[in-house]
């Protein structure tokens, strides 16, 4: 054997690993030589050592600084390893050996199986038997690593078969699992519940639920109480008793579902329910401590370990972002053993759970048949929203802008809690305009506008619906739908022409709240989406009362013979179901009458063709616009207005905000945009009929 130059001292071994651990080390690395046939790994032929390190910290230093035979060596190996074998006990770190003890007691870990959970941490976390394990190979399938497991552990192989099988508490609690799909090093072939598990269980000297912050955790107490979610109170009505009866009575196999759009509320209903129910809310973690999302396998192993954790707790457990697992491809593919794993999952779970998903729809329906129960939580209505808006905003914002905020149903309470934590932290003079630029950046970015009141319809001070070109009188109309408050009308027509202000001028005569749905409102790219948005129209307008305008109703009503999709013949069924049932005010206007489903207009109490202005209407509605802007000189252009053809209200609208930042001059001023309003209609009806 050649003579090695090399010497590391007792504190460079200390440095490798504590020296409660040394002889337990060796014991494990001998075998591995010796019982596994990797000693020529170790030792070539010639007796030289390939792992300096190894051989100083199995004791080899005198071989190394002398000339000794290969056969010298491993005679001094087997006779230290025949010593430690017959050793009966083996020191170990306390935080480990406290942790082990703790954790075996609540997964009910058996001897053998908390062996090879603490084999497993230390080979993950101590790169010196690291080392020595590498001289098995690295690809090592799940048989090969029973069997290295068997000898290194001193278990027999049968017993380890049934500690790695499904019905083993190890494998059940999800705490250590064999890699089956790929092969391996050994240390690679044993994957913890979390990346952090085996760290923590060597450093953390506080209680399991810290030690394993990264799988569950306890969730935070909310503001909120079930009251604030009396929008969906008939639903609450039996999910709460359900969970109730289940915490009392030990059911298996509790799962429920809220599903909605983020920011409606749902975490929060959770914590809501808890607290109800005077249980505990745990929450499956879905991002490490580095704030980097955890995959879904590993989610799910932490939500069957949870079992064991909370099984004498009085606890529900929430499982947020289900999207992300049930959509998993890692998860859920159309490999059957997959699919039952899942249903499983799902039927033996010991503590109810509450699942949460913004999009239900990404989720098989094989999955969601598995649940008990599946909730909606839509946005809250205007007045509930107007509630929680006032609680989130902690006394910030003004009570205007609060009213304001409440009529944009896309503005959740989290969002609200979002712009107030901004606020509460920065010092500005105008909280309000601050509020509101957080929340409008905020909704531009998820897609959606943002309304102010402001940016609502809004009447002007000249309106009077006798300046629309309608043949019958509009006054009249108003006062009999206020006398009988139901009605089903269809406005058509040019546009501009002032379907969509009459609509608000309804809302204003009757004193109601005008709920008022745009295409971009209610369209979907989700199957199904549009028709749920349709239908959540309707009942928004019911519960709170309201005038219900749908513009540009062709986008929904298109006739359904003319129809290539399915979803495009079931949209059309969906409004047509809508518009029967519904008992209030419902005005929907068009551009595109023709356009529309037969079957529709025969649900129309009356159908309202709005024109362009008569030439003496336009002359009213120019003297009234003129008297408003204090332009004194409107006679001498009284010909020139009524010989203008095509004009409509929404043109005089465009002029007048137009004085705002370019202020009209006189009335021939007037007249002259007008008229370029009217030609730049005909120009592009000139362009729409070439292209046709």
């Amino acid at each position: 054997m050649s003579r090695r130059s090399k010497n590391i001292s007792s504190f460079d071994i200390e440095n490798l690993v504590e020296k409660e651990l040394v002889d337990k080390f060796s014991l494990w690395m001998l075998r591995v030589l010796f019982k596994l046939n990797t000693i020529n790994e170790f030792i070539d032929k010639d007796g030289d050592i390939r792992e300096e390190n190894l051989a100083y910290f199995l004791g080899l230093e005198s071989f190394l600084n002398e000339e000794n035979t290969r056969e010298n060596v491993i005679s001094f190996l087997k006779n230290k390893l025949i010593k430690l074998e017959n050793r009966v006990r083996f020191s170990n770190i306390k935080t480990l050996k406290t942790n082990l003890k703790n954790i075996s007691n609540i997964a009910q870990l058996n001897n053998n199986e908390t062996n090879i959970l603490e084999f497993a941490i230390l080979l993950n976390q101590y790169d010196i038997l690291k080392e020595c394990m590498g001289f098995l190979g690295r690809n090592l399938n799940s048989g090969q690593t029973k069997r290295a497991l068997a000898v290194i552990l001193n278990i027999p192989i049968n017993e380890i078969n049934k500690i790695f099988s499904s019905k083993s508490r190890l494998v059940k609690s999800s705490l250590l699992t064999l890699d089956t799909k790929y092969s391996g090093c050994l240390e690679d072939n044993l994957e913890f519940i979390t990346d952090l598990f085996a760290q923590n269980m060597l450093s953390c000297n506080q209680d399991m639920e810290s030690i394993l912050k990264e799988v569950i955790y306890r969730c935070n107490e909310t503001d909120l109480c079930l009251n604030d979610f009396e929008h969906i109170n008939n639903d609450l009505n039996i999910l709460v008793p359900y969970l109730n009866n289940a915490l009392i009575s030990g059911d298996k196999g509790v799962n429920v579902l809220l599903y909605g759009i983020p920011g409606t509320g749902k975490t929060e209903l959770a914590k809501a329910i808890s607290n109800e129910l005077k249980s505990a809310l745990y929450e499956i973690s879905y991002c490490d401590e580095d704030d980097e999302p955890i995959e879904g396998t590993k989610r799910l192993r932490a939500f069957k370990f949870a079992q064991s954790l909370l099984s004498n707790k009085n606890a529900l457990i929430m499982f947020d972002e289900v999207e992300d697992i049930f959509n998993s491809g890692d998860i859920f593919d159309s490999r059957q053993k997959n699919k039952a794993w899942i249903n499983r999952t799902l039927e033996n779970n010991d503590i109810p759970t509450i699942w949460i998903t913004n999009d239900a729809n990404s989720i098989d329906d094989a999955i969601i048949r598995r649940f008990d129960l599946s909730l909606e939580v839509p946005i809250p209505l205007k007045s509930k929203r107007k509630e929680i808006i006032n609680k989130y905003s902690q006394n910030l914002i003004s009570e205007d802008t609060i009213t304001s905020l409440s009529k944009n149903e896309k503005i959740a309470p989290a969002l609200v809690s979002r712009a107030a934590k901004v606020i509460s932290n920065i010092n500005t003079k105008d909280k309000d305009k601050a509020f509101e630029m957080i929340i409008q950046n905020t909704l531009k970015a998820q897609g959606h506008d943002y309304k102010k009141e402001d940016s609502l319809i809004k009447l002007p001070k000249t309106y009077d619906p006798s300046y629309i070109n309608c043949n019958i009188d509009l006054n009249s109309l108003a006062s009999g739908i206020k006398e009988n408050q139901n009605a089903r009308i269809c406005l058509y027509g040019p546009a501009g022409t002032g379907k969509s202000a009459y609509g608000k001028y309804i809302a204003d005569f009757l004193d109601k709240p005008l709920i008022l749905k745009k295409g971009s409102d209610l369209m979907s790219m989700w199957v199904g989406g549009t028709e749920k948005n349709i239908a959540n129209a309707f009942k928004e307008a019911k519960e709170e009362d309201g005038i219900l305008v749908f513009d540009e109703v062709d986008s929904f009503l298109s006739s359904r013979e003319n129809a290539s999709k399915s979803w495009e013949v079931t949209q059309v069924n969906e409004m047509l179901i809508q518009m029967e049932n519904f008992d209030g005010i419902f005005i929907a206007t068009t551009n595109l009458m023709n356009n529309l489903d037969k079957a529709s207009l025969r649900r129309f109490d009356l159908k309202l063709e709005f024109d362009y202005l008569k030439s003496q209407q336009a002359w009213e509605l120019f003297e009234s616009e003129c008297k408003n802007l204090n332009i004194k000189d409107y006679e001498k252009s009284k010909n020139q207005i009524k010989s203008l053809s095509c004009l409509t209200p929404g043109d005089f609208a465009a002029v007048v905000r137009q004085n705002r930042f370019m202020p009209i001059k006189n009335s021939n001023d007037f007249y002259n945009r007008l008229k370029e309003e009217v030609e730049v209609k005909q120009v592009n009806n000139e362009k729409t009929m070439g292209f046709i």
